[in-house]
């Protein structure tokens, strides 16, 4: 294929999430990033359609990482002899789960509240760009991993495995989240000292007793203590010390 194909390929795969339902899920985005390597498979209508049809079926992955697996694909499709390619739909079973096992903790659990924590910060502080700066902390994360991730897909047709291991998005969602819950223990202090000024109290001991409380409420949740109980217990604590 052409570099123009695989740019068109890559562009499509940013919409796999727009065709999504609940039966097959991403299926549609996924055949319709494909079109483009259906355009160079000739004018025999049969393999066209072949290759259309079977990508069809159920499939739901990270939208981020897709395009990892779609890059594969095609690379995959491009180069089968035949009117089939068993390996290709193996290689969407065998990643689908994984990829999004990988993504979801990390793009959502970790990459998105670190954003918007630090973008509400910024905000505070009074930064009008403050919503551009949790856009671009946030977007140039995701466009990077889905560019990549569809480039290295191409070039191995593995799925960009070893790309996304050297990444090491599991290692790197605990890091966000440790950084998260320091920035939320930051922001929830500014909060208080904004509605309830703690003229008594430096500033480092309050995000330093924001920052314990958030561990204590990690620590029973872990303990199995109700969300709902923690929850009315760190509003009453919070009460009390700022009363």
């Amino acid at each position: 294929m052409k570099r123009r194909d695989l740019i068109e390929i890559f562009l499509r795969s940013l919409f796999v999430q727009s065709s999504w339902n609940f039966r097959r899920m991403q299926n549609v985005g996924f055949a319709y990033s494909l079109i483009p390597l259906a355009r160079r498979l000739g004018d025999n209508k049969e393999r066209i359609s072949g290759v259309l049809t079977r990508h069809l079926q159920s499939f739901s992955s990270h939208p981020y990482l897709t395009g990892a697996i779609i890059g594969s694909v095609a690379k995959l499709e491009e180069f089968s002899e035949g009117d089939n390619c068993p390996e290709a739909l193996r290689l969407k079973e065998t990643l689908m789960a994984p990829y999004a096992a990988m993504g979801d903790p990390f793009f959502w659990g970790g990459l998105k509240p670190l954003s918007s924590v630090a973008g509400v910060i910024l905000a505070l502080e009074g930064l009008l760009l403050a919503p551009l700066f949790f856009l671009l902390m946030y977007n140039s994360v995701h466009l990077w991993v889905r560019v990549r991730g569809f480039i290295e897909g191409y070039m191995d047709g593995r799925g960009g495995i070893g790309f996304l291991s050297t990444i090491d998005l599991p290692g790197k969602t605990r890091m966000l989240k440790w950084v998260t819950t320091f920035f939320l223990a930051l922001l929830c202090a500014g909060f208080v000292n904004f509605f309830f000024p703690l003229a008594d109290f430096p500033w480092g001991v309050a995000v330093g007793g924001t920052f314990a409380l958030i561990l204590l409420c990690f620590w029973l949740l872990g303990r199995g203590i109700s969300s709902l109980a923690v929850l009315y217990g760190a509003v009453a604590l919070l009460f009390m010390v700022t009363v």
